[in-house]
Order: structure tokens, then sequence, then C-alpha cells
């Protein structure tokens, strides 16, 4: 190699790049005879032949001569790992070595054992005249590429010095960057659940940086010398194979629309698959995976550009500035894959890349929280005006809700003849009405008529739920009781009928109610009724009392059954409490409630009250029972009592 256009002061160190005289299975410690024979091989590059003619497996000596235009005192070489072992001769002189080569048979040097280890030295010297004599001995028995890997860079003592200690600095600057921006984003994705663009954007500088320490000057060997070979190679490999797909889940939770997770969760199978192998397999072996993957890096990095140049066509916000830093990444990607395949001799990029990557995030970072800022203050300084504008809206809504509930409620009303309070004397029995919806418009109705033979029959209904939804349904059950109310037959013929015409019309909306069907005699002494999933029916006569039971299921859910009646003997002056499930179910507390036993106690210390009276005494005792609390359903409750001298 001549020199003597270059001056090594002025214009720095140069690259001991190009072609070197190549002795294969030569090693002069060995004892090696010089055949003179010797093959011409480019450096950077693998000695690997094409077609299988000469595997990484061996050894060999690079040899080369550079040829000084001046006396420059002090020189120096910085040499890189190479695949897998070194040893430095300069002048004949052994000046450095990595790792360990042994030949246990002296007679046969095709038997030889390699102790591998990666490291980079830096070595200085003083030249015996103008020129200068490298020989390179490299042996491999680990990796799948033996050779001369990495060119050694050849200058002045001093300027190569500074420029080593340049590069581990820069390497050092980028890692520790990258590492405390990406802590920095883990933690506030841990305080900010759900920002999954900070979690990986977080996890993928992590990953850059521990490249960045074990990978380019391997600074980390300095530092922590216990670390083998291997183990640099499978961090090496993992950090890359993760990079990847960690890389594309950040721009997927970023620009969702634009990116397809199929694709994302694709390369994540591949990655997995590669660290997997990369971890239970020794070096040799899994060392070719690297060139199926890069590949799927070329094809994944393809992908994330292809997708942001999407989003920023459709001016997605922030979509531009990723995809500027995102085309350095793209570059330094490539520019690495062409460097690990010996197409160029500049080192890797990657942390470059990575951390002008970083300056864009941070500048996007930036733009979103001034646009938070701006809404921020935006709203802290109308915020008066826009809760004004927003009440006066609710107003305006509450007030056009409770015009229509208002509508509603005389409708139903009008519909049904519901009032509360209504008092009602019919041959010769008082009916007293306590009706207490809980909103405008309930679920619950009743009817009392006398039919033509003089029975009297009473009716009560409770729709599921209340409100609107319920005030609907009881118009389907009043417009179905409507046809039956004056028919002849049992209350529990009534009821089948309307069960089976319900579950007909309205099963497939799941309507079914709770209903109670009362008939009293014309002669007044005997009472038959049928329930169908209603309270219980309290009968209070001179002699005795009856709690009277459901033993039905409710009207509409079962198609065919057929409810039962059931018949009470009547005396004189009996009174009758039938009411709908807001009664005996208001609790004030979960399991606390009104029940039936209360109802009870009323009616039979209530003997000396009228029927207006008892029910207002009910009534009182229930909001006594609630206190503070709230009722959750409507209240019907219809007392009856005979009036006969």
């Amino acid at each position: 190699m001549e020199l003597k256009s270059h001056d090594l002061e002025t214009q720095g160190p140069v690259l001991l790049s190009g072609l070197w005289k190549f002795r294969w299975l030569f090693w002069k410690s060995f004892g090696s005879e010089d055949q003179g024979t010797y093959e011409m091989l480019p450096v950077p590059a693998s000695w690997n032949g094409k077609n299988g003619t000469r595997l990484g497996e061996g050894y060999g000596t690079y040899e080369l001569t550079i040829k000084l235009n001046r006396d420059y005192g002090e020189l120096a070489l910085l040499v890189q790992e190479q695949s897998s072992s070194y040893f430095l001769y300069v002048d004949g002189k052994l000046l450095a070595s990595c790792g360990e080569v042994e030949f246990p048979n002296a007679t046969d040097s095709t038997i030889f054992e390699v102790k591998p280890a990666w490291c980079t030295r830096f070595v200085t010297f003083y030249p015996q005249g103008d020129e200068v004599r490298v020989d390179m001995q490299i042996a491999n028995k680990e990796h799948r590429l033996g050779g001369f890997w990495a060119p050694m860079r050849f200058g002045t003592a001093k300027n190569l010095s500074q420029v080593w200690h340049g590069e581990r600095f820069m390497d050092v600057f980028l890692a520790g960057g990258l590492f405390c921006i990406g802590l920095l984003h883990l933690i506030f994705a841990v305080v900010r659940r759900g920002e999954a663009a900070s979690f990986y954007f977080g996890l993928y500088c992590l990953i850059m940086a521990i490249r960045g320490i074990f990978a380019g000057t391997r600074v980390i060997s300095e530092y922590l010398d216990f670390i083998k070979y291997s183990h640099f190679i499978r961090i090496e490999y993992i950090t890359f194979y993760l990079a990847i797909p960690v890389f594309l889940n950040y721009i997927l939770s970023v620009f969702p629309r634009e990116l397809k997770r199929i694709l994302v969760d694709l390369v994540w199978w591949i990655a997995a698959g590669a660290c997997l192998v990369v971890l239970i397999f020794p070096v040799r072996i899994f060392t070719y995976t690297v060139t199926i993957y890069y590949l799927v890096a070329f094809l994944a990095g393809t992908l994330g550009l292809f997708s942001l140049t999407k989003a920023a066509l459709r001016k997605r916000k922030g979509a531009l500035i990723i995809l500027a830093g995102f085309v350095f990444v793209y570059a330094a990607l490539i520019h690495d894959i062409l460097y690990a395949t010996f197409f160029l001799d500049t080192g890797y990029f990657t942390n470059i890349g990575a951390f002008i990557f970083l300056i864009a995030q941070s500048v996007f970072l930036s733009i979103r929280s001034s646009d938070n800022l701006d809404r921020l203050l935006d709203l802290s300084r109308n915020l008066e005006k826009r809760v004004e504008e927003r009440t006066k809206q609710l107003r305006n809504a509450l007030r056009l809700i409770q015009n229509d509930l208002n509508i509603a409620r005389e409708i139903q009303k009008g519909l049904l003849n519901l009032e509360d309070g209504s008092d009602r004397l019919i041959g010769g029995v008082r009916f007293r009405i306590l009706h207490k919806p809980l909103a405008e418009v309930g679920g619950d109705l009743y009817d009392i008529v006398e039919l033509s033979d003089g029975r009297i029959r009473i009716f009560l209904a409770d729709a599921t739920g209340h409100g609107i939804q319920a005030a609907l349904i009881t118009i389907l059950i009043r417009s179905v009781y409507e046809d039956l109310r004056w028919k002849e037959g049992t209350p529990g013929s009534i009821l089948s009928e309307m069960g089976s015409e319900f579950h007909g019309k309205y099963g497939n909306v799941a309507t079914y109610f709770s209903a109670a069907i009362l008939e009293i005699s014309p002669n007044r002494e005997k009472l038959t009724l049928s329930l169908a999933g209603a309270p219980p029916i309290l009968v209070q006569t001179q002699d005795e009392e009856h709690v009277v039971e459901c033993e039905n299921p409710l009207v509409g859910l079962l198609q065919s059954f057929q409810f039962t009646d059931r018949e009470i003997p009547l005396t004189k002056h009996y009174r009758i409490l039938s009411f709908t499930d807001g009664l005996t179910e208001s609790a004030r507390l979960p399991g606390d409630f009104f029940g039936m036993e209360r109802v009870l106690a009323s009616l039979r210390m209530g003997g000396t009250q009228n029927l207006q009276d008892l029910l207002s005494t009910i009534h009182s005792d229930l909001q006594k029972f609630l206190g503070s609390a709230e009722p959750k359903d409507d209240l019907l409750l219809i007392g009856i009592e005979d009036q006969r001298n």
C-alpha cells in the first residue's frame, strides 16, 4: 500500500482496506514453512469460498506492506474484532492478540483449537524504515464466517488515539442518551396507562442503548471482562432481532390506520423464533439466521416507511416529523446490512439513526405538548363561559324532556285511568287507590269494573322495569286486557289468554309482567283470585287473616301456561290489600327490605282507621323506613273494604 500521496499527520489515519496477501493454513508460531504461494483477498471480507470451496472453520495469515512517504515517529494501529481470534505482527514482532490458538499435534497442522474472543486493540510502534510489514493471523472455529472482518486503521499515534477516544465517547454518549430517554418514556407509560406509543418507543431506545455498548467499539468489554465471546454475539443478534418489531409496534400505536396489525404480529413471530434459535443453539449454527433476518429487516423497514409516508400524505398529526426521523433510521438500517455483508467498511450507524429519530420524536412530543397546553389555557380562560353554555343546553334539553314526560303522563293517565288517591264505591264495596310512579310515567296499572252479573273484577299489573320503557309496556298490557275485561271466565282463564297472546306477539323482545286478577262474587261472600308472579294478597275478615301467596309464573313467560284460581270466603266488613312489589321490596340497604310483615302489621293495627288513613299510614311507614334512601320502583297499593251494613 503506497502512502506517498497521503500525509498521516495532516490528512489523518487511513483505513487498511483493499486487497491483502492471504496464505491459507499458514501460522508462523506453528512453524509452518512459507511455500511462497498466496492469493489476494479483499479486506474487509470473510475467507469463505464460493460454493463451499472454503468454510469458515480454519486459519490463515493476511499480509500487507505499507510504504511511508516520510518519518512520522510513533505510529499506531487500531485493530477491531475478527472472526474469531487473531495475532498481529508488525515487522515480525507480535504487538497484539485476541483469543488463543493451540495446535495439539505438532505434526498435523489441520488439528487446532481456538478460544474465541472479541476485543479491540490499540497498539503503537516505531517503524524500522520507510516500509511497515503487517501480518495478521486469524483463526476461527466458532462462527459460520471466518476472516478479516473489520479493517485496521493506521496513523500516527496521536491522531489515531484521538479518533479512537472520540468514537468510544460517541458510543457512550449515544447509548447513554438512548437509555435515559427510553427509561423516561417507560416511566411515562407506567404512570399513564394506555400510552402504548411511549412504551414501545422507550423499549426501542433501551434495546438500541444496549446494542450501542455491545456492538461497534464494544465499550462494555473494557469494564465487564467476564463477558464471553458467545455472549457478545448473542446480545448483538437479539437486540437486532427485537428492535425491528418493537419499532413497528411504535408506528402501529401512533398511526393504527396506516399499518396492519397482522403484519406487525408476523414480524414478531419471526423475531421470536430467531431469538429462540440464538438462545438455544451454538454460535456456528444460530449465526445462519441473520442472513434470513436481513431480508425481514429490509421488508419491515420498507413497510414502516410506506406506513409513515401514507400517514404524512393523509396529514396525520406529527406524521411528517416522525417520517423525517425514520428516514435516518431506515438509511442506517440499510447501511448496517451492507456493512455486515462486507459491501461497506464504515462501521455500524444504527445508533446514530436512532438518536436522530429520538430528536424527531422529541420535536413531535414538544409540538403535541404545546398543543395540549394551548388547549388547556384556552379551556381555563373560557371555562366559565363554556360551563354556562353547556348548562344552558342541558337546561333546554331537560325542559324538553320534562315537557315530553308531562305529556306522556297525561296520555298514560287518560288511556289507563290512573289516579293517585282515587276513591270508588261499587256495590257496597269501597276501593281506595295509592299510586306513586317513580317518575312522571310508570309501569304499574290497575282496572276495576263491575260485570253484568254483579261480580266486581280488579286487575293489577306491574311491567318489568320502570320509566318510559315500562309505561309503553303498560299500554300494550291494557290493549290486550281491554278485549278480556268484560269476558266471562275465571281470573285464571283470563290470565292464561293474556299470557298466550303476549308470548305470541311480544315473546321476541322478552315482554312479560306480573299481574293479579281478583273477583268479588255478586253476594260479596267469596273472593276468587289468580296471581301471576305478583306479591301476596292480604285478606282480613272478622274471623281470620289470609296471606295468599303466588304459585304461578309471570304473564307471557310461558306460552301455554294455565293459571290456577284460589277462593277465599268473605264475611262482612272484610278488608283486602293488593299491591305491587314496589311496596314490599323497597330497600334502604342491600338485603334490608320493607317486607310483608310490616304491611301485615299495619293492617292489623289499623282496624279502627278508615281505608284512606290505613293506606296513608302504610305509605308513611314506608317513607320512614327508607329514610334518606330513594325508592327504586313504582308503587301501587289498592285497598278494598266491605261497607255493607
